[in-house]
Order: structure tokens, then sequence, then C-alpha cells
């Protein structure tokens, strides 16, 4: 694989954000936050603190060990400070839960500590020592989240420590699972008013279920108050060292749990014992979807019309990783940095495991700014972003980075480069349990007492979950017609290389892109017209393509020949996208039953109904992902297999987890046109 590096000179206009960091001093080798002016944990013994105010009240022994083999144990922080909690709750649960069982430890902190900072504050406690050195050997800073992953090998045993970096009140709402117990830390109501606020207790309340414990060594009134009036029942204890109370209690049954903050994005649930699901379509979101399913045990069967998978859209020979990102972190963007990285790191798996590099090539992609709008944009993204995603460069650092002179700044992604979709799509497939069956045209589906019939030209098929991957054929579909699927026709160039255009090093992108040379050939591209349903491939495309190159990229344009330029090939194919440009990604909804639910908000939009949708039972959509598909499909097949089967993706594969926030769920939701065209009266 070619490596690329990028020069140590900066842009004169790059000035990157830093991360908030605690600023602490030592008291006698006890940690003080200059921030709060308040000790990390008790001067009398910070392990003894944490048993008493959170194991003990939260009853984690007794509930660690009737955990039944292969659960999971949720636990939700407010303020991870040292990791001392932490690490009291992992020694725990190592000592106590059944094998195969998994502790998923969810905290939050805004300003986290420094490896060595953390390393001095529990150096005091010998009992934790060689957890401690585990966990701050793994420990490095990160200013959206740290993820961390651990497996006890002697008792199948694995823990995944999340930390959400920011304000409680903005981090907290991003938990999308249940916590089964609260760890109410942080400091004192006195020394931080602005974490205790009502809305901490609503969140709370929205991210528990009936059994949901808490407990948290302050009993002053505002607090009590606040669990009180979220529905918790509030319990004094007697507090740690000279504390004199503290409280613990748990989310009371009849508080009225709410299903989700909106019901009709309400989650489905859906069982199928038989662990075995059938995906209809054989392009980059069904062999994704089928990858995540395979790895959870699931054996899957891919239907593709063609006579071999990635025929349609997913068929070209390169395409870019290419993440388009906006300034206003809309959460389009969320979705492309989350997919992005997840890409990379499942693409390194696949290339390590199975393919060799003809798979991909981290060359690094390079987003030139055409137009004064677009580089104060990219100025933008370089300040919100760290140096290991992007970098905003000058014209003459992206010429050295692109082995030929590009005319303008703009921004390097130094992990990115080009994919071949189809070998993406072979090696995804590639698995004991994933079957393809190829020249399969699906001709209707129907629902039945024993799940769906699908019906083919050459027999009819049953299963209980089904995901529709067919890009805009899905909304063909009569139970899919609602979808608002458009397609986008674009065509491909394949240019013979030259000596000098050889010299290309990175992927460049201006209004089209170009890939350094594989088999001799550059691919070039894409045309981008709407209303356009022709398949063939057209010469009329190929000069436009190469019009692009010579308007954004003069000199490779001139290193192919200029209009002298050899074209080899050329391919047709077209983009299925949406509206608001997100995929579409869930279960799919009865929409008659839909419609009826929620007919009063088409007169009062903000009416109160908490009625959930009836869903489609076992049937699924991942669709629209347009020109970002291989960014956007591996994390939309991995959020479609935790909602098939309720596992999240710790420990899968070493792949790091791509855990969606509630917000990005209801943003890919395929019910999300139609409650917007019914408040708006257009259905």
């Amino acid at each position: 694989m070619k490596q690329t590096t990028v020069p140590d000179r900066q842009s004169p206009s790059h000035n990157k954000s830093q991360l908030s960091t605690a600023a602490i001093h030592w008291e006698n080798d006890l940690p003080i936050s200059t921030q709060f002016d308040d000790f990390y944990f008790s001067r009398v013994s910070g392990v003894a603190e944490s048993h008493h105010v959170f194991l003990e009240q939260n009853q984690l022994t007794g509930r660690f060990q009737t955990l039944t083999p292969g659960a999971t144990f949720t636990i939700g922080e407010t303020g991870f400070g040292t990791g001392l909690n932490f690490l009291c709750a992992w020694q725990l649960f190592l000592e106590n839960a059944p094998n195969d069982c998994s502790l998923n430890f969810i905290s939050t902190e805004k300003y986290p500590l420094k490896p060595d900072d953390m390393h001095k504050a529990l150096g005091a406690f010998e009992e934790l020592s060689h957890l401690t050195h585990e966990m701050v050997s793994a420990y490095k800073l990160d200013p959206e989240n740290i993820n961390l992953q651990f497996f006890d090998s002697a008792s199948n045993k694995s823990i995944h420590l999340s930390v959400l970096i920011g304000d409680v009140l903005d981090t907290l709402p991003r938990i999308n699972k249940k916590v089964d117990a609260w760890f109410l830390d942080g400091f004192s109501p006195a020394k931080n008013p602005d974490m205790w606020q009502p809305g901490l207790f609503q969140t709370l309340k929205a991210k528990s279920h009936e059994q949901t414990t808490y407990a948290t060594f302050t009993a002053a009134r505002l607090v009590r108050d606040g669990l009180t009036n979220a529905g918790f029942s509030v319990t004094r204890q007697p507090g740690f060292g000279k504390k004199r109370d503290m409280i613990s209690g748990q989310l009371i049954p009849s508080s009225g749990l709410p299903t989700a903050t909106k019901p009709w994005f309400a989650p489905a649930r859906h069982q199928n014992p038989d662990k075995n699901a059938i995906i209809i379509g054989g392009g980059l979101a069904g062999c994704s979807t089928a990858r995540s399913l395979a790895k959870r045990g699931w054996q899957v069967t891919i239907l593709e019309q063609h006579d071999s998978l990635a025929r349609e859209a997913s068929g070209n020979p390169q395409g870019v990783l290419y993440a388009k990102l906006s300034a206003d972190n809309t959460p389009l963007s969320q979705f492309i940095v989350k997919g992005y990285h997840y890409t990379l790191s499942l693409l390194k798996t696949l290339e390590v495991q199975e393919w060799s590099s003809f798979l991909w090539q981290q060359c690094g992609v390079i987003q030139l700014a055409i137009d004064e709008k677009t580089n104060r944009r990219y100025q933008a993204l370089d300040t919100q972003h760290p140096d290991t995603l992007l970098k905003y460069l000058d014209d003459q650092q992206l010429s050295e980075i692109a082995g030929l002179t590009v005319n303008s700044p703009g921004l390097y992604f130094p992990e990115a480069g080009w994919v071949n979709p189809p070998a993406f799509c072979r090696a995804l497939a590639n698995h004991p349990n994933i079957k393809v069956v190829t020249n399969t045209v699906v001709t209707g589906l129907e629902a039945s007492e024993q799940g769906w019939i699908i019906n083919t030209r050459d027999e009819a098929l049953k299963c209980k979950t089904v995901v529709i991957a067919q890009g805009t054929a899905s909304h063909q579909l009569p139970l899919l017609d609602y979808l608002p699927l458009k397609a986008i026709r674009g065509q491909i160039t394949q240019v013979k290389a030259t000596t000098e255009s050889q010299q290309l090093a990175s992927c460049v992108c201006g209004e089209g892109y170009i890939a350094p040379a594989i088999d001799d050939a550059h691919t070039m591209g894409a045309t981008f017209h709407f209303k356009d349903n022709s398949t063939e491939v057209r010469e009329a495309d190929h000069k436009e393509n190469l019009a692009m190159q010579a308007e954004h990229f003069p000199a490779m344009y001139q290193s192919l020949g200029g209009s002298e330029a050899t074209v080899t090939g050329g391919r047709t194919g077209f983009r299925c996208t949406t509206p608001d440009y997100l995929p579409v990604v869930g279960p799919v909804v009865n929409t008659d039953r839909f419609l009826e639910i929620y007919a009063p908000l088409r007169k009062n939009s903000k009416l109160l109904i908490t009625e959930t949708p009836d869903y489609l039972d076992g049937l699924y959509i991942t669709a629209g992902h347009g020109s970002r598909g291989m960014i956007s499909c591996p994390i939309a097949g991995e959020t479609l297999a935790t909602m098939i089967t309720g596992m999240e993706t710790e420990a899968l594969d070493n792949e790091q987890s791509p855990s969606m926030s509630t917000k990005l769920l209801e943003a890919l939701h395929p019910s999300r046109f139609l409650i917007r065209d019914l408040i708006r009266n257009k259905v």
C-alpha cells in the first residue's frame, strides 16, 4: 500500500482548537480540581467511598451475580473524573458476574484528565493497580469521546468504557440505550451548580427503565427535588466519612416512562429466534448489513438480481472516501464523520484478514477549495476537527502530497483513499454465515403469520426478517412506495495513464474527482444528471468529466494529454438519494395505521400523542446512500443489525463502536418523511 507523508509546514490560517483538559493541583498527592475547587475523591479512601456510595447503594454485587450468561449490564455516570468509579465497578464485575457477560460503562466529562494526572491520582490504590495500568495505557484524549474495550479471556467477559466529552447536559442525551444503574458523581452542587439542573434529571429518566437505580454522594435539596420531580424515589442513606447523608433510589414504575421523545420514532420490537434473514440487494448497502448480521451469528441470504454482486451503483472500479462536511455540524455531517471512521476501521480489518491491497489504497484524499465560499467552509472545518481527520493546507503543501501541481488550497484527509466497491462487496459477503444467490429477481413481498413471503420469478421464499437494500428500486415495492427516493444519473470515465500522470499519489476532488492509477488507468468522475434515465455510456459525459479536471486540476488534465487523453472505458450508474441527503435506515411502518394514529397532528403539530406506530414486523430498509455509500453503508448496516438483534457492536471483529445518538437515529428513520408530510397536511 502506498504511504503519503504530510508536510510539516502549516498554512498561516491553521488554528486548531484545543481540548479543555482538567486543571489540577495536588494536596498530599490528592487531586483537586482547579476549575471547581473540590477534591476528586475522599481524603479518607477513594476506593472505600466508591464502594459505599455507588456499588453498595446500587446493589451491584447481587445484581452482577444474578446476570444470565451473555447478558450486558449498563452503568451511566455523570463525571468520569479520575476513572476510579469505573475501576471499582470493573473489578466488582470481574469478581461476581457469570462468564460471557458484558459491562457497558458510559460516563461524561467536561474536563478530562491528562493521562499523567490520571496515573498519578490512581497511583495510591494498589488493589486496583493492574486495572489502572490497563486503562491508562489505552486512554487517549479525544475532543468528542473516548472509547475503550477490555476483554478477560479467562472468563470471556468484556468491558466497554465510553466517556462522552463535553457538558453533561449536552452529552448525556446522546446515550442510545437504557441504563441499569446511575452513578451521580461530579462535584458538589455548591461547586458545580451548572450540572445539577432540571434537564439532567429529566434526561436520567428518559434513559432509564423501571428497574433502574441510582446513587449519589450528595443529599442537597435541589438534587432530591430534581430526582423526585423526574419520577425517582429518594431514600436517605448514611454518607461516607464525614458526610452525614447521601441518597439513593430507583425509577418509580408508575412514573409513566415515555417510550421515546418522539413516539413516531419509537424502536421496533422484533424477535426472530431462528436468527436468519434475507437481504434483497447485493450492493454495498445489502452486503454491509449482511456482514453485520453474520458476525452476530445470524444466517443471512443475499438475493441479487444480476449474475454477481455490485452490478448497480456499487460497481465502479474506484470510488473515493469523500467526506463532504458542513461547518454547522448538521446531523448529516455527524453521520458522515461516524461513518468515515467506521469504514476505515472495517477496511483495515478486511484487508488484514481476507484481501489484498486491491481492495483499497490509503493514499489520502485532497478536497480543493474551488471557490471562496468553499474555502471559508474548509477553514472553519479545520478549526472544528482534529488533524487526524482533516487539515487545511495551502496549494504548495497539497501539491507536494498530490505529486502534481494544484492551484488551490483545501482540505487533506490523511487516512482516506480510494476503494474498489465490487471488491469491498465481495469481502463483506465472504463470511461462512452468508449465502449469495444471484440471478434472482424479487417480484413481490407479502406478510404472513409465519413472517414474510418473498416472491421471485422462480420460487417463493419465507423468512421472518427481511432487509430491503435495492436503492431506488426499493420504493417500487408497494409497502415502501411512500419513501421519496430519487435516482441521479452519473457516469465515470477511465483514462489511460501516462508516465507523468502516474505521479499522482493521492485522490484529488474538485468539482469532480480523480484517483491514482490502477491497472494503467485513472478513474475520474462523475457527472450529475437529474431526470435522466439513460444507461448508455456517452462521449459527451466523458468530455464533461475531462472538463472538470481541466478547470480545477489543470496539471492532471495536461499530464493525461489534455484534449488528446485516451479514454479506455466508462460506466453509468444511478445514485439513490433522498430530499435531505441522509439515507433511510430502520424499520418500516404500516403506513395506513401510521397516518391514522398521527392524523390529529395535521391540525395541531404540538399535540401530545404517546401511541407508538405499528411496524411491519421484521421488515427493514437501508437505501438512499447517494454518492457516499462507501462511508454510509457500513455504519448503516451496523445500525440495522443492532436494531434487529439487540446486540451492540462492542468486541465484534475488533471494530470501533459506531453507536448512534437518538437524534441521529431519528434523522435516519424511514418514517421522517411521512411525519413531516402529515404535519404539513400533504398526506
